[in-house]
């Protein structure tokens, strides 16, 4: 079957023995730890050996004896199994989410199994093309649709991962109209982590992809991204804050539109609103971002009912020595260098506005 796909163009590698040795869960990507993760290489597979089998070693000793013919056929199948086709794996994998039988735990841990395998082939760029080639996107709908949540956000995890810097995979994901379902799942999911993951896969699409960005716009996509990042869910409000500073960067128009939106004043109100936390370095960079080039922001962050210059100066001293809160530092002294550039500017544009009214 390996030189039948060769023959059509998919990608035979060396890989890593992880996608090929079973294991019974995948380390959760929220740095939440649920089980080991096997080795990547050989120098990896030879550190995890010598974990696994630690305990079992006296201190001090360093006696040699035979290897168990259990432990020994275990490693020999390793070995083998380090040259096995991405491709027949990814497709194996898909056939193992379509057969599961739904509303089972043991349907569901297949399926849990055979999308987190799915992630790590994702990761590599030619594979994931190699993953659109096969069809593997058949596989999103039945996920998404899934009642379990954990099925929900590994896929848009998936999905994030396939698509992020690929412009082919991006562009096969607008072909398949899959934004409205992405944004619904952002705005209106019960489950917090699944919002989190779908506005990552959506960062993933639009950043830098004119054609996503636009379909993003047309589709409600700023209006949904300011609920985000007014959530008190904070994964959701740093992701939002990051894709609106990203798109603001790539595409400088749509400052105007969540100027509009009020985006500036949500910024402003979410920094007032309490005590310093971390993630108010994501607020500021987007506020900064927003004003950069944009009259009408600057106008609304100047008003005297916002005070947002004494503000930033009060923010400016608290973080002052404070190394972990440098980036924060430089955002809030760069916008408040634009806001006093901004005063003077209109300060002269009045003197000479009076002194052109004076009597010759």
């Amino acid at each position: 079957m390996t030189k039948e796909l060769e023959k059509a163009g998919y990608k035979a590698v060396v890989v890593p023995v992880e996608a090929y040795i079973s294991r019974s869960m995948a380390e959760d990507r929220n740095n939440e730890h649920i089980g080991p993760r096997t080795p990547r290489d050989i120098k990896g597979l030879l550190k995890f050996c010598m974990e696994a089998t630690r305990n079992e070693d006296a201190p001090g000793t360093s006696s040699f004896e035979t290897m168990p013919e259990e432990r020994k056929k275990w490693l020999e199948d390793a070995l083998t199994s380090m040259s096995v086709s991405p491709v027949e794996r990814m497709l194996l994998c898909v056939k193992m989410i379509q057969e599961a039988e739904e509303d089972t735990e043991d349907g569901t841990e297949q399926q849990i199994k055979a999308v987190t395998e799915l992630q790590d082939w994702g990761e590599d760029m030619d594979i994931a093309n190699d993953f659109i080639k096969i069809n593997g996107m058949c596989i999103v709908p039945k996920l998404l649709g899934s009642e379990v949540s954990e099925l929900r956000w590994r896929c848009l995890e998936l999905l994030g991962t396939l698509a992020q810097n690929n412009p082919f995979v991006q562009n096969k994901l607008i072909s398949l109209k899959l934004m409205p379902a992405l944004l619904t799942l952002v705005d209106t999911d019960p489950n917090p982590t699944v919002r989190v993951k779908a506005m990552y896969a959506v960062s993933c699409l639009v950043r830098s992809n004119h054609a996503a960005q636009a379909e993003f716009v047309a589709g409600g996509g700023l209006k949904v991204l300011l609920n985000a990042v007014a959530n008190t869910e904070e994964k959701l409000r740093i992701k939002g804050t990051f894709l609106m500073t990203a798109l603001c960067e790539h595409n400088p128009g749509l400052r105007d539109t969540l100027t509009s939106d009020g985006a500036v004043q949500l910024l402003i109100k979410l920094l007032k609103e309490k005590e310093h936390c971390n993630h108010h370095e994501h607020l500021m960079s987007a506020l900064l971002n927003l004003v950069t080039d944009n009259a009408a922001a600057r106008a609304l962050c100047l008003d005297e009912t916002v005070d947002l210059k004494t503000f930033l100066c009060s923010r400016i001293r608290l973080l002052t020595n404070k190394d972990e809160f440098m980036e924060e530092r430089e955002y809030a002294d760069k916008l408040l260098q634009i806001l006093n550039a901004d005063m003077e500017s209109g300060s002269q544009q009045q003197s000479a506005s009076n002194m052109a009214v004076l009597p010759v």
